[in-house]
């Protein structure tokens, strides 16, 4: 039995709205209590606690950068099993800023995720950019 392009949909939509909703529990509960993260600038195992800890202050450093909001754009399921999908994903940042005007950029990631309960969870995230690079390159990365 393959996991339904519904289901996968569905997921990233609730990931979308928590997201938005800047609430961290919220944003975290998709991820599992340990994961993969990896990028352009390295990778790392990290535990949940600890993301609870990071994500607010990446928050505040991108709305300090002029983040609008992030919109998904598209998502493939690349891999699938029974209980695992492999899904790559494309988003649009939207920044704002006096200096810049509005500024989009497309970013994208492919996560694995662990379909097997109500309540799916990434067990890889790994980011196909680095947006804290791409915005000191522009430099619109704030300091703070």
């Amino acid at each position: 039995m393959s996991i339904s392009h519904d289901a996968v949909a569905s997921f990233f939509q609730k990931f979308a709205a928590s997201s938005h909703s800047k609430d961290t529990p919220a944003e975290i509960s998709h991820f599992a209590d340990v994961f993969v993260a990896a990028g352009p600038s390295g990778n790392a195992i990290v535990k949940l606690e600890d993301f609870a800890k990071v994500l607010p202050k990446r928050r505040q450093l991108l709305e300090a950068s002029g983040l609008v909001y992030t919109a998904l754009k598209s998502f493939d399921v690349t891999a699938s099993t029974d209980r695992h999908v492999v899904v790559n994903n494309t988003w649009e940042m939207n920044f704002e800023t006096q200096t810049h005007g509005k500024v989009t950029i497309p970013v994208s990631a492919t996560f694995t995720i662990d379909m097997a309960s109500d309540t799916p969870k990434v067990l890889v995230y790994l980011a196909h950019q680095d947006i804290l690079q791409i915005l000191r390159d522009r430099g619109m990365l704030a300091a703070i």
